[in-house]
């Protein structure tokens, strides 16, 4: 509670203070600068819902772009490469690699950054700095209280899932999203009870700053929306089409980073060079796909939550679902999904999400709206605002595999749980089509592949493993008249340091690796075992678990022990040796050392 509070405070003033930026920003930039008129999400007043461009000073929007690119390139270069890219995975990596540890200047320049890169027009989310923010501070907290790497870790997720649940007014889904978003199949139920307490703080200081609303505006008419089992098909299709386009996404952006991460530019012409190539499909877009008023290509810029917000409430061609609206819905998916990939993995601050949430809108109204018009008597057009608000997070779910908290934020979002079966259907079936493809590189499967779980399960494991099981495993028998040169090789290819010399059930003792190796090469051939294998200092009983075989280990100041069987009559079982039982795979010896 003590360092819940307090990391939810600052993630809620992070997250305000990256808002109110990012919005200065956006109005300098865009409008000011380039004359762009983008809509608002959040609103249903139509006057606020239109967009527009005035040529032609359009025309500067590349180079906006371009002089936002240099300016993350150089901070990036020069100042934090972490906060290239779209920040999410930087902190994954941080929990399960770097004890939870985030340098100190990371999160102001995460804000920098991508304030810049989201301001000037950059395609992407606002999630990746926030979760930084508010995980940097978890991370200072904990080692200004001194705080384990255990407690380190939490208080970093912790952070994480308050900034979420700020900026996206979604309490409960931004504390559930950052315990399972480490994972591809698993959670992080430590991170459970202090997330949500600091994801509550940091939603009330934002929303007391901004007002208590949800992110987005629903049309009036989904009020009287009511549940009908008959549509769950269409929302499994949603699913489906969610869930393969995830999959076009989650490749183009691994390609795209990939290629900008093995070029040998300076660091800093990277995101320069990407925020070009943007800039240049934005104003192909622009004159290719004028329909609609230039919808296409003005969604592709910055946040695009407005244009979610437009197409919810119908404000698309007045909710007249035409082949050419239905197409200019389709370019727009394109359009963002590959500016995204160039801002973003060319190194560009920006987070994922945002692009995720504008895809999968324009995926559900695509469907929903082609329902309408194939089905109008069971998919009238209010309706199609459901389809849209399931698609939002149908798409993200799938890729990011975190389908809870996804679901949750979905429902806390738009404000109104009748779309919750709707969306279980459509956010699980696209988390099945996507299988093993994931938005996040550095999420792992399960807990216990995790680094930062290592020591825990090796422990569980090691007090609950006979000692006796281990020496049958992990040690080789050879008789005393094996050479020295064989006995060396079974050695070496095993990674053991002794081997237990027996025949016939009489133990004659153990021949350890340094006494191989001290035998000159010349002679190895013609002296056995026998003549070179003595006692083991130390000798325990099967029975005995792993971890107190290495206590009494240590207290003897041996790393080898012989394991005798617990039942008569009395033999051995085999070697068992510190290194083994810690790393059974690793070889002590190289072939150039033999």
């Amino acid at each position: 509670m003590a360092i819940a509070v307090p990391i939810g405070v600052v993630a809620g003033l992070g997250a305000a203070l990256f808002y109110y930026l990012l919005n200065l920003a956006s109005d300098l930039f865009l409008s000011t600068v380039a004359g762009l008129t983008l809509p608002m999400e959040g609103t249903t007043v139509p006057s606020l819902l239109q967009w527009g461009a005035s040529y032609p000073r359009l025309f500067l929007v590349p180079a906006v772009m371009v002089l936002g690119g240099l300016a993350v390139g150089l901070i990036v270069w020069r100042l934090a490469p972490e906060v290239a890219g779209h920040g999410t995975d930087a902190t994954i990596q941080a929990f399960h690699e770097g004890a939870g540890k985030v340098r100190y200047r990371v999160p102001l320049l995460k804000t920098l950054a991508s304030v810049v890169t989201l301001g000037t027009g950059g395609s992407g989310g606002r999630e990746g700095p926030v979760s930084q923010i508010g995980g940097g501070f978890g991370s200072f907290l904990s080692d200004l209280f001194g705080l384990s790497d255990r407690d380190r870790r939490i208080a970093l997720a912790t952070g994480m899932g308050a900034g979420i649940g700020a900026i996206f007014r979604a309490p409960l889904g931004g504390a559930v999203y950052s315990a399972e978003i480490l994972y591809t199949g698993d959670f992080e139920p430590e991170v459970f009870v202090p997330a949500i307490i600091a994801s509550v703080v940091a939603y009330s200081v934002y929303s007391t700053i901004f007002g208590f609303h949800t992110l987005f505006a629903t049309p009036a008419a989904l009020a009287s929306y009511e549940f009908d089992p008959a549509r769950l098909p269409l929302y499994g299709v949603l699913g489906i089409v969610c869930g393969a386009a995830g999959i076009l996404f989650v490749r183009l952006y691994r390609r795209t980073d990939g290629w900008f991460g093995s070029r040998r530019w300076p660091a800093y012409l990277r995101p320069t060079v990407g925020a070009a190539c943007a800039g240049a499909i934005f104003v192909g877009a622009y004159f290719l796909v004028p329909q609609e008023n230039h919808f296409a290509a003005l969604s592709s810029l910055t946040i695009g939550y407005g244009f979610v917000q437009a197409a919810m409430l119908g404000e698309l061609s007045q909710g007249n679902f035409t082949l050419v609206v239905l197409s200019v819905l389709l370019v727009a998916i394109a359009l963002r999904m590959v500016m995204t990939s160039f801002v973003v993995g060319s190194g560009g601050s920006a987070g994922l999400f945002g692009t995720s949430v504008v895809v999968g809108a324009f995926l559900g109204t695509i469907v929903g709206g082609a329902a309408h018009v194939l089905l109008p008597s069971l998919i009238p057009l209010p309706v199609v605002a459901v389809f849209s608000i399931v698609g939002m997070m149908s798409f993200f779910g799938g890729i990011s595999k975190a389908p809870l908290g996804v679901l949750i934020m979905v429902v806390e979002m738009v404000g109104s749980y009748t779309v919750l079966p709707a969306a279980m259907v459509s956010i699980f079936v696209a988390y099945i089509v996507t299988g093993r493809n994931h938005i996040y590189q550095e999420q792992l499967p399960t807990r216990l592949q995790s680094p930062a779980h290592l020591e825990e399960y090796r422990n569980y494991l090691l007090g609950v493993t006979p000692i006796g099981a281990l020496a049958r495993q992990l040690s080789e028998t050879v008789p005393p008249s094996t050479t020295v040169a064989a006995a060396l090789d079974l050695a070496v290819a095993h990674g053991r340091v002794a081997l237990s010399v027996d025949e016939g059930g009489s133990w004659h003792g153990a021949v350890y690796l340094n006494d191989l190796l001290a035998i000159p090469s010349e002679r190895r051939a013609r002296i056995a075992v026998g003549e070179i294998a003595r006692p083991a200092e130390l000798m325990l009983s099967s029975d005995l678990t792993a971890a107190e075989a290495l206590k009494r280990m240590s207290e003897a100041g041996t790393n080898i022990a012989v394991v005798l069987s617990a039942e008569e009559p009395v033999h051995v079982v085999g070697l068992v040796s510190r290194q083994a039982i810690f790393a059974p795979e690793s070889v002590s010896v190289t072939p150039d050392q033999r």
